[in-house]
């Protein structure tokens, strides 16, 4: 497993992964019939619009929460920067299969009720679930014969791995003094959430997936997967950690 990184690494790599991200060429035709390229559009637009978020919430919470940590600070600014620029793909996405974008939608709402309901903490967590879910749609879609759509799935794939890999390291740094049951119910209710979005997300995109011939076993299948390396990683960083074994080397609020 890859060590969890301190706040200036993060900050490094945000910074670094905005650079050679070229173009894809929205031009080209994509090989999928009118019927089909409607649901993936419409499809496409709810994600787009989840992706639009501002992320000032998360940027105020992120500055109390973490007041001593400018570079935390900075680097969850771009990754709120990133988060748009995937809207900015998904908007271009939804055009070429001939769709418009959506202003609101009800896992939309949900999702933004969850988010600003209990303060910073539940906040991340929700976009982390968020992202499994994002990363289970993309890591799918990617292989279903479209060159266009598998470029910006990789790159989202790719992108949304490594957001998941920067909230754990942040939630590693904000339960570090929690026994192992708190721990335990945190994880519980977690599972709880993750389970329920992707009962959500596939209600709301089964058509479209199971039009490019993904079913649910798959896609509930590959959001677990994510959730399951998510947690492991979690585990791992604390001293009582996964089968008991310490860390490689200490924790503290400031790198984790």
């Amino acid at each position: 497993m890859d060590q969890l990184k301190d706040s200036t690494a993060w900050l490094d790599y945000f910074e670094r992964n905005r650079l050679n991200r070229p173009e894809p060429d929205w031009d080209r035709p994509t090989p999928f019939p009118p019927p089909v390229a409607a649901k993936l559009a419409r499809s496409l637009a709810h994600f787009q619009l989840g992706e639009s978020c501002e992320g000032n919430t998360l940027l105020t919470g992120a500055r109390r929460a973490r007041p001593d940590d400018p570079d935390y600070i900075a680097a969850m600014a771009l990754f709120v920067a990133e988060e748009r620029e995937h809207a900015r793909l998904l908007a271009h996405l939804v055009a070429r299969f001939g769709g418009t974008l959506v202003t609101k939608h009800w896992t939309d709402r949900c999702f933004t009720v969850a988010r600003h309901a209990l303060g910073v903490g539940f906040e991340i967590q929700t976009v982390v679930v968020a992202e499994m879910v994002g990363g289970a749609y993309f890591q799918l879609l990617r292989s279903t014969g479209d060159p266009v759509l598998r470029e910006v799935c990789e790159l989202m794939v790719r992108d949304e791995t490594q957001h998941r890999r920067f909230h754990v390291d942040h939630v590693v740094v904000a339960q570090l003094r929690w026994s192992p049951l708190r721990r335990a119910l945190w994880t519980a209710q977690f599972k709880l959430m993750l389970r329920g979005a992707l009962f959500a997300a596939w209600v709301d995109h089964r058509s479209a997936l199971r039009a490019v011939g993904i079913n649910r076993r798959l896609f509930f299948a590959e959001g677990r997967a994510s959730a399951r390396d998510w947690l492991v990683r979690r585990a791992a960083a604390y001293p009582d950690g996964r089968r008991g074994r310490r860390s490689s080397r200490p924790l503290s609020l400031r790198r984790c």
